[in-house]
């Protein structure tokens, strides 16, 4: 990846612009699983709820923890014991024990870790938020390597979700088509020789929040080659602005303590700072 590294801004952001980030990726998935075909969602136990203020997602045929989580618990709205009582409980209904709780540093009350913990709570991993405003991007440096960047449309979404599907190891049935076209979504893949190589989605809600997320492969975790998420990332946030985000959000899941993986290097070039840092919770 050519270009000068530069170091990620890590100033911090009160509650509620906090609050604010965490509502928008909670509108994402919120809608994200709306989208599914109602019987489908229903043999593989895929719904959301609200507790306390906080999404709660459940997809009991995956197994997989980050399908089935609580987002914005005890950031948009001060949580209790009860509350992540109600949280557990729901998923053990479900017969889900593959699961994930947040929490950061704007969780409240004050000792939110310790009511996790005294329900048998272990931290399982971390990610760090990435967050910009709406000013304009410097400009993106062409790709060496030749990547095209093109948007989802009706004709290549069955090429796009197949990929997508592959990737995560996912039976999604027609799920994922159906967000094409769909208010708000707006997907991307990466080309190199004709061939996808990379896929990110970006959601923009109704209050100008962008998030962007359904990135596969995920850098860090499943590729070591980040340069097919920059050129997306760089497009997509271009595209954003023209259609009207003020706020762009999304999550480096392989986190350096240093801040030195090539993530921090297109993030920061793209006018993103992190601002925090997101430490999810499960069962051992």
């Amino acid at each position: 990846m050519s270009g000068e590294a530069k170091g990620i801004d890590t100033s911090p952001v009160d509650e509620n612009t906090a609050a604010a980030i965490e509502r928008a990726e909670m509108y994402a998935w919120e809608d994200c699983y709306a989208a599914a075909p109602a019987d489908w969602a229903e043999s593989v136990g895929l719904r959301t709820r609200t507790v306390a203020g906080a999404l709660v997602i459940h997809w009991t045929a995956t197994g997989r923890r980050y399908f089935s989580r609580a987002i914005g618990l005890g950031v948009t709205a001060a949580a209790t014991g009860e509350a992540i009582d109600e949280v557990l409980s729901g998923w053990n209904e479900d017969g889900i024990s593959m699961f994930l709780i947040a929490s950061q540093p704007h969780c409240r009350p004050e000792g939110y870790e310790d009511l996790l913990r005294e329900r048998g709570l272990e931290p399982f991993d971390a990610q760090d938020r990435v967050f910009r405003d709406g000013s304009p991007p410097s400009v993106a440096e062409p790709s060496e390597r030749g990547l095209a960047v093109e948007r989802v449309s009706p004709e290549t979404a069955d090429e796009w979700a197949e990929f997508l599907q592959r990737v995560y190891r996912l039976d999604t049935g027609v799920w994922l088509q159906r967000l094409i076209g769909r208010p708000g979504w707006h997907e991307y893949v990466a080309r190199e020789d004709g061939e996808i190589v990379a896929a990110r989605g970006m959601f923009i809600g109704s209050d100008g929040s962008a998030w962007l997320g359904m990135d596969a492969p995920v850098p860090g975790l499943m590729t070591d080659d980040y340069e097919p998420d920059a050129a997306l990332c760089g497009q997509m946030v271009a595209d954003g602005l023209v259609n009207g985000a003020r706020s762009f959000l999304a999550d480096i899941e392989a986190p350096s303590p240093g801040l030195d993986t090539p993530a921090y290097e297109y993030f920061a070039r793209l006018g993103f700072r992190r601002p925090y840092v997101r430490l999810h919770w499960t069962r051992p």
